[in-house]
């Protein structure tokens, strides 16, 4: 079952300031490597707790460079840690009455828009997919998206992705070979890392398994919307945007792939409630990419800002 006490909006809570300083901590325990979220990092900076870090490895990671006692066990080796009365625990509870606001409000606004907005994505399939399924999600906005808005449940599905500077290498022949032989499997891609990879789909004739890729066209490289240098343009979108003008029904044709555009939620939906046993298919979701950086700078920190 679900752990009543999983915070999954973390990154958002940590945007409101007044929230961030009342949920200091004293001592944080990470297990494994840091999360990629720069929210936290930066809370964690500007707190700078005792941290205990438990893993085997003989690496550095604690890229922060805190209070750091590194512990270095594997976590089975302390499976017997017991923590007593968390019902009572204050700081624990403020912690989850602040994840269940916040979620409300994230799922409040989802359930209302009608909007093709690329953050709702993977919302939407969090709670849709088939249970156990396996989903590889690509790098830049997709995995960032799936981090802030991906809905906790007991569905069980199995994420996995690329980590690195090189993580778009390879990004639809990973999925693939997810798939092969393997339970239905489903790809969260944008458009740059389909492409950077699209003689992946040659493999479908020795392709044995589903595969359906949800791509998230906004014609180029969205995640450098983030950047200060998307304020100048030129050289933005030649030079880091890079919008190719794909006409991703021609491309799948070409590798005699099943394709599909959505042009409403239902419709997505009802593709991914039941998944097919063989072949690849493409459902493309067309996004309007200076649009969707709008959308995150102004409701990114609105999820948060209540009063608590």
């Amino acid at each position: 079952n679900l752990n009543p006490y999983l915070i999954s909006t973390y990154d958002l809570i940590l945007r409101n300031q007044q929230l961030a300083k009342e949920l200091t901590p004293e001592i944080v325990i990470q297990i494994g490597e840091m999360p990629t979220s720069k929210e936290l990092r930066n809370w964690l900076i500007i707190t700078n707790p005792q941290r205990w870090l438990i893993d085997k490895c003989d690496q550095n990671l604690d890229p922060i460079h805190g209070k750091t006692t590194h512990l270095r066990i594997s976590i089975t080796e302390i499976e017997n840690l017991k923590f007593k009365n968390l019902e009572e625990n204050k700081y624990l509870q403020k912690w989850c009455t602040v994840e269940k606001k916040v979620r409300k409000n994230i799922d409040d606004y989802f359930i209302n828009l009608n909007e093709l907005i690329e953050s709702k994505v993977p919302w939407l399939i969090s709670q849709i997919l088939p249970p156990e399924t396996p989903i590889f999600i690509a790098n830049s906005m997709p995995v960032r998206d799936v981090e802030f808005f991906w809905k906790p449940n007991n569905l069980r599905i199995k994420p996995y992705f690329n980590r690195g500077a090189n993580g778009i290498d390879g990004t639809l022949s990973t999925a693939l070979g997810i798939a092969h032989h393997q339970q239905s499997s489903v790809m969260l891609t944008g458009d740059l890392s389909l492409l950077h990879d699209t003689n992946g789909f040659l493999i479908s004739n020795k392709f044995s398994g589903h595969l359906t890729i949800i791509l998230i066209n906004n014609n180029g490289g969205g995640i450098f919307e983030m950047l200060p240098i998307s304020q100048f343009n030129p050289p933005f979108e030649e030079f880091f945007a890079t919008p190719q003008n794909i006409d991703f029904s021609q491309l799948c044709a070409t590798y005699n792939v099943e394709y599909h555009l959505i042009s409403a939620w239902e419709e997505l939906q009802n593709y991914l409630k039941q998944l097919p046993k063989t072949g690849i298919r493409v459902l493309e979701v067309r996004t309007n990419r200076k649009r969707d950086v709008i959308w995150r700078k102004e409701n990114l920190v609105k999820f948060a800002n209540y009063d608590f």
